[in-house]
């Protein structure tokens, strides 16, 4: 793992992708500053990380659609088969090497607070606890974009997958206030959620045994419950949408509070996405 992990974090530096999301994550965030702290003189710090939320929906993609995408059109990943480590490691290798990389943009901004401390008060608590859960937010990201990453050779592709995810994830706060509670519209949207999960498995591990077997037993109790128990379905939706709303997990960090069930869903995406992408990975090896 190690050995795939400084391979990794040299590429970074040696391509022009390293730089390209450095540059712009640092300028996104010093015109952040320039707007809201100096433009509209406000010491806090922690909207500044909120706002940069939003800049993460063309970053991280731009950062993640080679990861493994790019092996796959130059070949080389054939040469990961041969290397006496396992899938896992490899993947763990690429997903640290990416963090390493979002980390830098993270610890430059901890400056920043000590900077806006020389013209008021700022809350050094607050902005600290909004930058860390801020990098966590980009680790679970990274991982979503190593995964798509991982299920295409084009780069392109692999960018949009992500983009798409990442908004999706982004405006479900907004979805799930405006959606409709009635039963029928739940049983719809779960149906489609479940037909979306299928495929995503069938594209992933290649076998279509198990997305089916996941669409059945899905839709199988979906469909008991919405015969038979109709008004357990009603407004269930919205909150299951919100369940997937990434970026809302630091809104909390932004208001004072240490979230330690926020820091542990950002953990448990980056790991959920993490084994998908291990599996996704062993397909092509096995095939």
């Amino acid at each position: 793992m190690l050995s795939v992990y400084k391979k990794e974090l040299k590429l970074y530096f040696v391509t022009a992708s390293g730089y390209v999301f450095l540059t712009f994550m640092l300028l996104a965030a010093g015109l952040y500053t320039s707007l809201v702290n100096f433009v509209y003189y406000s010491p806090a710090f922690e909207y500044v990380v909120k706002d940069m939320c939003f800049v993460l929906l063309i970053t991280i993609p731009l950062l993640t659609m080679r990861v493994f995408s790019d092996e796959k059109k130059q070949r080389t990943d054939k040469l990961l088969c041969l290397l006496p480590i396992d899938v896992k490691s490899v993947v763990l290798g690429k997903f640290f090497a990416l963090c390493t990389i979002t980390l830098i943009p993270a610890a430059v901004m901890c400056l920043y607070p000590f900077i806006l401390s020389m013209y008021g008060a700022v809350s050094f608590k607050t902005a600290f606890s909004c930058i860390f859960a801020f990098f966590m937010l980009e680790c679970a990201l990274c991982a979503v974009g190593m995964f798509t990453s991982s299920l295409t050779e084009n780069q392109i592709i692999s960018a949009l997958l992500c983009f798409g995810i990442l908004l999706i994830s982004y405006m479900l706060p907004t979805i799930s206030e405006n959606i409709s509670s009635a039963s029928a519209f739940t049983f719809r949207a779960f149906t489609v959620c479940a037909v979306a999960a299928a495929a995503v498995i069938l594209i992933a591990s290649k076998k279509i045994t198990a997305a089916l077997a996941v669409l059945i037993a899905i839709e199988v109790p979906l469909s008991v419950i919405y015969f038979k128990y109709n008004a357990l379905l009603t407004g269930k939706f919205a909150s299951f949408a919100d369940c997937f709303a990434v970026f809302k997990r630091i809104d909390p960090f932004t208001g004072g509070v240490f979230d330690i069930t926020a820091v542990v869903y950002f953990i448990t995406v980056a790991a959920l996405f993490i084994c998908f992408t291990v599996q996704s990975e062993n397909s092509r090896r096995w095939k």
